[in-house]
């Protein structure tokens, strides 16, 4: 009798996720469909016993599970896992995405996303909400967005950052989008982040539909050794993420027109206005083309802006203890 074909590949990523790849693994083959799906799990050459995890769910569960477990880390050689391993390998008409110290909390998910799909084929991908678990209990869990009903995610709101769009464990998108990558994510990957760009070029390939409903788990800071981890704290990595995503925004510019191409320049705008911020330029800040967004602050803030040009001498060595560079 000829197999079902697999209607969804999902793609996962994991590296000394030790702690956590359990539960996402359980999220995974939890899924109730009425449909056929794979797991592709690609281990990056862990220290801990992430592969060995792996490996245990792909002997109980052989007709989901497809372990692909490295000898040496292809992350740190510049490898994509993403387009050198798991999305040639995906047999799904969709994909979905969900690193491995994230987790869905529905097992609802799969089968609600490709029913949406399958009944809009102008729909490049479809989202959902996340929660937010931060694993120092600094903050209680919470939504990512609250008040929001289900609508179609615009360019726009995507193009500002991912943050107010949707987090890439939400995602399932058609596979074709995501084996035809634009040249502006190759860009990102430099740079050592790939969901923005994702987020965008999903946008540009279709109508992407938000459904309210929390069906996976964000661990914010569950990787003190990540890319984008204490980004905000680190001057260094701060500046080095700014930067990288100008560069993005400014190739992906030439690939748009219209309201789209104004949108990209606003933000590339407001990139450069953060990264003069970073680098104690207080004076340009409110200069053009940076003066409208200046103007657009808050009272407190230009109080403070006011007190860093009347006082450059302070404001340097205030720069300096809080280990500012140039």
């Amino acid at each position: 009798m000829e197999q079902p074909r697999c209607k969804v590949s999902v793609a996962c990523t994991a590296f000394n996720h030790g702690a956590y790849i359990r539960d996402a693994l359980e999220g995974f083959v939890s899924q109730k469909t009425d449909f056929p799906f794979e797991v592709l799990v690609n281990d990056d050459a862990s220290t801990d016993d992430t592969a060995a995890v792996i490996r245990e769910y792909a002997e109980k569960y052989p007709a989901i599970i497809r372990p692909f477990c490295q000898e040496r880390n292809l992350y740190s050689q510049g490898v994509n896992i993403y387009d050198a391993v798991l999305y040639p390998a995906a047999r799904g008409e969709y994909i979905a995405l969900c690193e491995g110290d994230d987790y869905w909390s529905d097992p609802e998910k799969l089968q609600r996303q490709a029913d949406f799909l399958d009944a809009h084929p102008d729909y490049s991908a479809c989202v959902h909400n996340t929660l937010l678990h931060y694993t120092d209990n600094s903050r209680p869990d919470a939504p990512l967005f609250t008040g929001r009903e289900e609508q179609d995610v615009a360019f726009e709101t995507v193009v500002r950052g991912m943050a107010g769009a949707f987090h890439t464990s939400s995602i399932m998108a058609r596979r074709e989008f995501l084996l035809s990558p634009p040249d502006f994510r190759a860009v990102a990957f430099r740079r050592g982040f790939t969901d923005y760009p994702v987020g965008i070029w999903l946008t540009m390939r279709g109508r992407v539909r938000y459904l309210d409903r929390c069906m996976s788990v964000y661990r914010v800071g569950s990787n003190p050794s990540a890319w984008s981890s204490g980004v905000d704290r680190n001057y260094a990595k701060f500046k080095e993420f700014v930067t990288g995503e100008l560069e993005m925004l400014q190739a992906l510019l030439p690939q748009v027109s219209g309201n789209r191409a104004d949108a990209v320049r606003q933000v590339i705008l407001e990139r450069e206005y953060e990264l003069l911020e970073l680098q104690g330029k207080a004076d340009e800040q409110i200069r053009p083309p940076y003066d409208a967004i200046y103007r657009a602050q808050s009272a407190s803030y230009k109080a403070k802006h006011f007190l860093k040009r009347r006082l450059p001498g302070l404001h340097r060595l205030y720069r300096r203890r809080r280990g500012y560079g140039d």
